[in-house]
């Protein structure tokens, strides 16, 4: 996907805690100037992630997405974490934060709540790679922002990461092990989920609310259909929620009209899944160490076998023998 993404206006509010100059970084990420005064600034993925990296690059702490996580003020300028501030309980603060997370940045933000626990996963639009500490970074501001508007020292349950930084100053800040999964997901328990945040702030949230539900939609309508379907599926891939009737409520259409409206721009539901499987199932292979029954999971399937024979469908050859003639090439 080479859609641009949404710059929001708090990043520059970050950089002074963090004693970095926002004309320095910009100047050493190469990108323009001006980019933080825009009105809408935004960036491709590439140039995101490059902005990211250099900034990770200058920040003196040897646990840099830690220091960075933690910078984020409870009085933020950014409007969709301003939402996220002003919500009754962490609950809601997740579910706000999944709908405006593509304001933010290209990658999506899967809530699921139920009587035990709040889960909370982070994946890439589009198969992105997210670096380690990128990911630290997100998760660390999700359990700072339900610390500041709690006031508690509220712990998650679980931290799982695909790529987990180095035991120490992150297991610390958690109060838990990050341990290596399938997904980077952060578990909540439902007590501290439904515990108040003392920034509620109905009224504020009213004053936010509209401009960031038009923003969403001029994003939304900007964005190819078959861009927006992806991303709507790269967020249903792990729960193997990926029936187009599932996903088609996620694009705010009936099943019909999706199919119709892709059919109408040359493609097809079966044809843009099998694609983006393929895809993200060749990118697992090549470049992660991720077994297969990991990938199955990230893909939607119940098991590796179920994996396998799809994956031979698409590519006339096994996961096994794209990994080894990647290994292959790489020693070379």
């Amino acid at each position: 996907m080479t859609r641009p993404f949404a710059i929001d206006v708090g990043w520059a509010a970050l950089l002074d805690p963090l004693g970095i100059d926002p004309n320095d970084l910009l100047r050493a990420a190469a990108l323009p100037a001006d980019l933080f005064r825009r009105e809408r600034p935004a960036l491709d993925p590439e140039s995101f992630f490059r902005l990211w990296r250099t900034l990770m690059a200058m920040i003196d702490d040897p646990a840099p997405g830690l220091a960075l996580g933690r910078s984020v003020p409870s009085d933020s300028f950014s409007p969709p974490l301003f939402a996220a501030f002003c919500s009754p309980d962490l609950k809601v603060a997740m579910q706000r934060l999944s709908v405006f997370k593509p304001l933010l940045g290209p990658l999506t933000l899967d809530v699921a709540a139920n009587d035990d626990a709040l889960s909370d996963t982070y994946a890439a639009e589009d198969g992105l790679h997210l670096p380690s500490e990128f990911v630290a970074t997100e998760l660390v501001f999700l359990v700072s922002l339900a610390r500041l508007a709690t006031r508690a020292d509220i712990e998650p349950l679980r931290v799982e990461m695909t790529e987990p930084p180095p035991a120490g100053p992150y297991d610390a800040y958690f109060g838990v092990r990050v341990r290596k999964a399938d997904r980077n997901r952060l578990v909540f328990s439902a007590r501290d989920a439904a515990r108040p945040f003392l920034s509620v702030n109905p009224a504020m949230y009213a004053v936010f609310q509209p401009e960031l539900r038009m923003r969403l939609e001029e994003m939304t309508r900007e964005a190819p259909l078959a861009d927006r379907l992806r991303a709507a599926l790269m967020a249903a891939l792990p729960s193997g929620r990926t029936a187009i009737g599932d996903v088609a409520p996620r694009l705010g259409l009936s099943a019909r009209s999706l199919q119709r409206k892709l059919g109408e721009a040359g493609t097809s539901y079966q044809a843009e899944l099998i694609a983006l499987r393929t895809r993200l199932a060749t990118d697992y292979l090549r470049n992660t160490a991720h077994t297969s029954s990991e990938i199955s999971y990230l893909l939607g399937y119940d098991d590796p076998n179920s994996f396998a024979r799809a994956f031979h469908g698409w590519t006339g050859t096994t996961p096994e023998a794209m990994r080894r003639a990647a290994l292959s090439g790489s020693a070379h």
